[in-house]
């Protein structure tokens, strides 16, 4: 395997004290180290040579990248050190130890590359990978899946800062970090996601060399990522890392599941059913498998816009490990979750719920909850139903931020009752008159026929509320009735008149809002 001059100058720097000169090349190009021949005039490019200063001479032919390995300093290296790469050990070392070292540097990366392929022949995990590469990067290393969760690792056992940054106990990015992150920095993430090849991203205490995995359809499956805590990498382990990555795609290609997650198929069929599309018959035949099992929920998620460029994926793994039977994924700028009805208490009893109530609080989320169904064929339906309750909520309760449908049932079906006709058209003749009055008098005939009707037509009921007497409720009900020329013993017109009363209070508090 070929290296360059800085991990040359890294590794050696372990072992002797060693100064590096001139302008390397980040390139893995350099090939095996070779001992200098005595008067030879020439320096090949991306050759490595090992000499005494003793026996170099003075102004040799020096391609370019090429690198010479020096014991002990001299006027002499002037020369080479504007020409050449230059990897000086200052003081007196054995000759033959220094190559043994060299040597032993490449035979450890050729090494690696060889466990590399033979985990390729042998279709072994990304944790068998993982763990022949930590003696080469000798850094924390971790493959995330598309949902940020934890598919391989590899880390010292006492790297206790490491431990705490990644907390992979919970599945996942530990959730703290992850969130300080992208209060600010949302939009540079998602950024980095799309990109090919190696990036730097922080993370939180430390920076991380990130690899994004892509599929052959180019879709996003995932990433390794290399922790910097101890030191920073070495210019062209970034290209080590890319290495690595390619190994563990080609891995993945032969064996799928690798970086799949258990939830997949259920969670793609509730995104076709969502999205109205056909199932494919193997679909069908899992859906018919799970489908009547269970009560379930369906949940919107809404977030406010300073974190809509978030990865949402993450957001997703994260609610799955808080619902440990739920499948969260996006649609249509939503995150919508499908739960089993019994988690439900987890999401309205926020305060017993500290892990959510945090992200909630964090990220200014908001929730809405539809009515339990069992019938999975109808998870768009209530879909919707979740969505309603959000648009009712952020109405009728904006200073909540979880929100039940069935709360806001009855507001939502008034408001759907008139078939995108405007209410006016189905006033009878005689409320107009009743709102006409209400205009001009202290008196409101429209608030004594709502109090009127809301308590069953009982008089002492409704003069209580309204704090009239009895003969006073009489004598104006009378009045609206002959307003009406309206019968309000008729079930029918007492249903016609709540919906359009209701509707006007729906109307009014949205005017206000």
């Amino acid at each position: 395997m070929k290296l360059n001059a800085y991990i040359l100058h890294q590794r050696l720097s372990e072992k002797y004290p060693v100064k590096m000169y001139g302008n390397p090349n980040p390139k893995m190009t350099l090939l095996s180290p070779e001992l200098y021949i005595d008067n030879s005039l020439r320096f090949y490019a991306n050759h490595v040579y090992l000499a005494t200063v003793e026996h170099i001479p003075s102004r040799p032919q020096i391609e370019e990248n090429a690198v010479l390995v020096c014991i002990s300093e001299s006027a002499r290296l002037t020369y080479y050190e504007e020409h050449a790469v230059v990897l000086l050990i200052k003081k007196k070392v054995d000759f033959f130890s220094v190559y043994r070292t060299l040597q032993n540097i490449y035979e450890q990366f050729a090494s690696w590359e060889s466990e590399l392929l033979k985990c390729l022949m042998h279709s072994s995990s990304i944790q068998d990978v993982l763990n022949c590469s930590y003696p080469i990067f000798r850094h924390s290393i971790f493959v995330l899946d598309s949902s940020f969760r934890f598919v391989a690792e590899a880390y010292p056992t006492n790297d206790v800062q490491v431990k705490q940054q990644w907390d992979s106990s919970q599945g996942n990015l530990k959730a703290q970090s992850f969130l300080e992150y992208i209060k600010t920095s949302s939009e540079r993430l998602e950024t980095s996601m799309a990109k090919k090849g190696a990036v730097l991203i922080d993370l939180g205490i430390n920076k991380t060399l990130c690899v994004n995995l892509f599929d052959s359809a180019d879709n996003y499956i995932g990433c390794l990522c290399i922790d910097q805590s101890g030191r920073p990498l070495t210019n062209g382990e970034d290209q080590l890392a890319e290495f690595l990555a390619n190994i563990i795609l080609h891995l993945n290609e032969t064996n799928p599941m690798l970086l799949g997650n258990s939830r997949n198929s259920l969670k793609e069929i509730s995104q076709v059913l969502i999205k109205e599309l056909p199932l494919s018959q193997n679909q069908k035949l899992i859906l018919k498998s799970v489908n009547y099992k269970q009560q379930y929920i369906c949940i919107a998620i809404h977030c406010m816009e300073q974190f809509s460029k978030l990865p949402v994926s993450y957001l997703c793994s994260m609610l799955e490990n808080m619902f440990s039977k739920g499948l969260f994924f996006e649609y249509n700028n939503t995150i919508v979750g499908l739960l089993g009805a019994e988690e439900q208490g987890l999401l309205t009893d926020i305060e017993q719920n500290s892990q959510l109530d945090s992200l909630i609080q964090g990220m200014q989320l908001y929730i809405g909850i539809s009515n339990s169904f069992s019938d999975l064929y109808m998870l768009r339906t209530y879909c919707l139903q979740a969505e309603a309750a959000i648009e009712n909520g952020r109405i009728y309760k904006p200073e909540a931020s979880v929100y039940s449908f069935s709360e806001f049932a009855l507001c939502e079906m008034v408001i759907n009752a008139f078939g995108g006709f405007p209410m006016e058209t189905f006033f009878p003749e005689g409320f107009r008159k009743l709102i006409e009055h209400d205009q001009t008098a202290e008196i409101s005939y429209l608030e004594t026929l709502s109090v009127y009707l809301e308590e069953n037509m009982s008089y002492s009921k409704t003069a209580r509320r309204l704090y009239i007497h009895r003969s006073t409720l009489i004598e104006r009900i009378e009045r609206i009735e002959r307003e009406l020329s309206f019968d309000l013993n008729s079930p029918e017109n007492r249903l016609l008149l709540m919906l359009l009363l209701k509707a006007r209070q729906i109307e009014q508090q949205i005017k206000e809002k």
